[in-house]
Order: C-alpha cells, then sequence, then structure tokens
C-alpha cells in the first residue's frame, strides 16, 4: 500500500510547479508517445481484423465452401447425384453442379482473359440473385452471358451488346486447329463487391459451357457445397471424405480455405508484422520514461537525501519513483486506448473527410479489393495491447526506481 506521505510525494513530483518542471515537461512527451503508440496498434489492428473479415465473408459468399473435382474433370449426373445422397444434408443448406473453365472474352479490339462459370439455373437460391444491378439474369441459355461490373467498365460493355467468348478447345479443319468461339449477348451486369471477381468472372448456362467444351449433355466437372459453418469447413470435408469413401476414388475436394490459403496466411502473417513495428512505438517512448526518471532522479538527490535524512525508508524512495513512472504508462495507455477507440468507430468518416480534402480516392478496389477501410475492435487484442503497454513501462521504470534508493544522503547533501 501507499502510504499518505509516499502520495503526496508522488503528486509532487509528477505535478512539479514551473520553476523546476521538468519532471512534469517528460511526464507529458512520455505520455504522448506511449498514446500514440498504443492508439497506432490498435487502430491497424482492428483496420487489419476488419479487412481479414469483410474480405473473407465476401469470398465466403461468393465462393463454395466445398468443392468437389474429377482427376478426369468430368463428373456425370449420376456421380454427382449418388455422391449428393451419400452426404447427410444437415451439413450443408445448398449445393450445385456446375462447370469451370478459363476463356477469353473478345469485343472489338479489346480481349480479357476470364473464368468462365456455368450452372443449370439462376435463381433467387444463387448468390448472384441479389448481385445483378443491371439488366437480368439468362433467359435464353444458349445466348446470353452475365459480367461484372468492373469487367463491363474496362472493356466499355453494356447490356444488349454482343461478345465473343473464346476457349482452350479447338476444331480441326483442313486450315489447321482453330479456337472454339461463340458470339453472346450481355443480358445482366452483376456487382459482388470484389473487384477480383467483378473484372474476371463470367457467368454462362451450364448447357452452352458444355457445348464449347465438347461434353456430353449429363457432365459436370464440379460440385459445390454450402454450409452454415465456412470456417469449420474442414469438419465437413472429412465428414464428406468418410462418408463418401468408396465413391471419391475419382475425385478429390478442395475447401475455400484451400483455395485461398496464400492469401489467409498473408493477413495474418502482416498483422503480427505491423504489431511488432508498432510496439517499436511504445518502446520509444518507454525509453523516454527511463532517460526522464534517471535525469529526475539525478536532479532529485538532494530532496531523496533530505527524505532518507528524516527516517525514510529506501522501499518508500523505490516506490514513489516507481509509481510515477507506472502512473506515467498508465496514463498514456488509457489515453491511447481512448484515442484509438474513438478513431477505429469513426475511421469510415475520416477516410471520407481526408479524400474530400485531398481530392482523391485513398482506397481504390483495384488494389485494395475493398474501397472502404473496415474495422473490427477486438477485446481480446485491446487488452493485450494494453498489458504490453503497461508491462514495457513497468520494465522502464524499474531500474530509474532502484537507482534512487542508492543515492547517499550524505553525499548529496554534501555536494549541495
Amino acid at each position: 500500500m501507499i502510504s499518505k506521505s509516499e502520495r503526496l510525494l508522488i503528486f509532487r513530483f509528477l505535478f512539479s510547479k514551473k520553476s523546476d518542471g521538468y519532471v512534469s515537461i517528460f511526464a507529458w512527451f512520455s505520455i504522448i508517445g506511449i498514446s500514440l503508440g498504443v492508439a497506432a496498434i490498435i487502430i491497424v489492428m482492428s483496420v487489419m481484423n476488419g479487412f481479414r473479415i469483410d474480405l473473407t465473408n465476401r469470398i465466403i459468399g461468393l465462393n463454395s465452401h466445398l468443392n468437389i473435382y474429377s482427376f478426369d474433370n468430368e463428373i456425370t449426373n449420376k456421380q454427382a447425384d449418388e455422391l449428393i445422397l451419400n452426404i447427410d444434408n444437415s451439413f450443408f443448406y445448398q449445393h450445385y453442379k456446375s462447370i469451370e473453365t478459363n476463356g477469353l472474352i473478345i469485343k472489338s479490339n479489346n480481349s480479357k482473359g476470364v473464368m468462365i462459370k456455368g450452372y443449370d439455373a439462376y435463381d433467387k437460391n444463387h448468390y448472384l440473385f441479389n448481385s445483378i444491378n443491371m439488366g437480368a439474369f439468362i433467359q435464353n441459355p444458349k445466348s446470353e452471358i452475365l459480367i461484372g461490373d468492373s469487367l463491363a467498365n474496362e472493356m466499355n460493355l453494356s447490356v444488349g451488346d454482343k461478345v465473343k467468348i473464346a476457349i482452350p478447345k479447338t476444331d480441326k479443319t483442313i486450315l489447321g486447329n482453330i479456337p472454339r468461339f461463340k458470339t453472346l449477348e450481355v443480358v445482366g451486369v452483376f456487382d459482388l463487391g470484389l473487384y477480383e471477381y467483378d473484372s474476371n468472372l463470367i457467368f454462362l448456362s451450364s448447357e452452352l459451357v458444355r457445348k464449347l467444351l465438347l461434353y456430353d449433355e449429363d457432365i459436370y466437372n464440379k460440385i459445390e457445397f454450402f454450409t452454415s459453418s465456412p470456417n469449420e469447413i474442414e469438419l465437413f470435408k472429412n465428414k464428406v471424405e468418410l462418408e463418401t469413401s468408396n465413391l471419391l476414388l475419382n475425385f478429390y475436394s478442395i475447401s475455400w480455405k484451400d483455395q485461398n490459403k496464400t492469401l489467409i496466411n498473408a493477413l495474418k502473417v502482416e498483422k503480427n508484422v505491423m504489431f511488432i513495428i508498432l510496439s517499436l512505438i511504445i518502446l520509444v517512448a518507454s525509453l523516454n520514461i527511463i532517460s526522464g526518471l534517471i535525469i529526475f532522479v539525478k536532479e532529485k538527490n538532494k530532496d531523496i537525501g533530505i527524505l532518507k535524512t528524516i527516517g525514510m525508508s529506501n522501499k518508500s524512495i523505490i516506490k514513489i519513483f516507481f509509481t510515477i513512472g507506472i502512473s506515467i504508462g498508465l496514463i498514456g495507455s488509457l489515453i491511447g486506448l481512448i484515442i484509438g477507440i474513438l478513431f477505429t468507430i469513426n475511421i469510415k468518416s475520416i477516410q471520407s473527410a481526408l479524400e474530400y480534402l485531398l481530392g482523391t480516392k485513398l482506397f481504390s478496389e483495384e488494389v485494395y479489393y475493398l474501397s472502404s477501410l473496415p474495422s473490427k475492435i477486438s477485446v481480446n487484442e485491446v487488452v493485450y495491447v494494453l498489458c504490453v503497454a503497461i508491462i514495457i513501462s513497468i520494465i522502464s521504470t524499474i531500474f530509474p526506481a532502484l537507482s534512487s534508493a542508492r543515492i547517499d544522503p550524505v553525499k548529496s547533501l554534501r555536494s549541495e
């Protein structure tokens, strides 16, 4: 416990009068440094959390959670139905049989490589249902196409325009192998919310893709499953492999986590690295505490000598300077916490204000996947950051506090 006399001395030293106010100056600079460090870590960690959660949710919403492929790239309708019947339907809420391939979309002199997806039907259960912002769904499966808004802008396309699709299949003629082309009409433009998908995905009917790839009528090359717990997709994947082990000899499964492993790991690594880098701000501020307290102890040699002469113990002296250092760290951490949370909560308004003042877009969809800064405050991470800041402050205070107790009162008074 801290006695009343110790509390008075702590307050007197920490908020000293203007004539000998070095401690106040060093205290304020230390508090500002720690506040900025804590606020910066909370803001960056929250943005990284928001970015990861938002991006993951969009990826999960736009991609099937578990995909089953065939080694020979062909799955018959009978095989697909048999496989689906062998899986407990309580583990998934939706499934699709689809055909997927790469191709080239051509308009006049412009062309772009795209991923082609074909489904039997596009209804209200399909993830495209709420994404069509222009036109409509495919009505004529033999000659219509859906494209993303970013692709439409890039190639100057709109509903009603004609485009050509080329796929990696060739027809043999007397002139040699000629790529297979098909002229289609754009009937709808979708916005899935991710530039990567809106600029590289096109949707056709499975009937049309099947004809382009020269597949038989009942052939697919992918079975897609959507689950209610995509973050626990490994459990569903293991159940599928266990329940259909006798049918999966020619098939293999890939989850959304497997497909996006590189991106997920990159986000985790970046978050950890940013935490380490920003912790250096707190470390620098803690060095300010060390140097400030050492100089302060040096300047207060006479006061410490007088306190020891009137009977104050070394323990009390250590306690006083230790409390001063911890108080600085605690005040700085709490101010940083408030600044970090307020900034994070209002980050979209701050982004809009900066974009208005600077006259430019800070976050382009083409580069950052998302057009605005998402944020998500994690209570556990905030507590962790506070603990780290306070621990660093405590460690920084130990040496100056111990050095104050080693002062010889006789020598300090004589030197004066």
